[in-house]
């Protein structure tokens, strides 16, 4: 059974973010206070997609920057309570591959924990 497309990109922005919380959970006791944790948003913004792509990739950034205003995500680590928030890292790819792994390779030089598309 196929997904309408508008439920398919809130499926997929959702796990987006639920993956980025998994991640930040995978790092354990050396999670501090004020956490920041680097994401890679591959977007395209540009190129022969950039009709059909453009709202959900603004609506992934705009989630995530919705998130941090509200203080983050709390997540447990020991028992204990942290607060974290992303580090928003992206880049137009142009519905190019070439693009699309020079900004992998360059969320990676960054330490993105995550690299999503939209």
């Amino acid at each position: 059974m196929m997904l309408p497309t508008r439920k398919k990109n809130i499926f997929f922005i959702v796990l987006a973010v639920v993956s980025c919380a998994a991640m930040v959970l995978m790092c354990g006791p050396a999670c501090a206070k004020n956490v920041k944790v680097p994401i890679g948003l591959n977007l395209e913004l540009t190129g022969g997609l950039a009709a059909t792509k453009l709202p959900v990739s603004y609506g992934l950034l705009d989630y995530i920057k919705y998130i941090n205003d509200e203080g983050g995500f709390e997540y447990k680590a020991n028992g204990k309570a942290y607060k974290a928030k992303y580090d928003i890292i992206w880049a137009d790819n142009g519905f190019s591959v070439a693009r699309s792994m020079t900004n992998v390779r360059r969320f990676a030089g960054k330490g993105a924990k995550v690299i999503l598309t939209a």
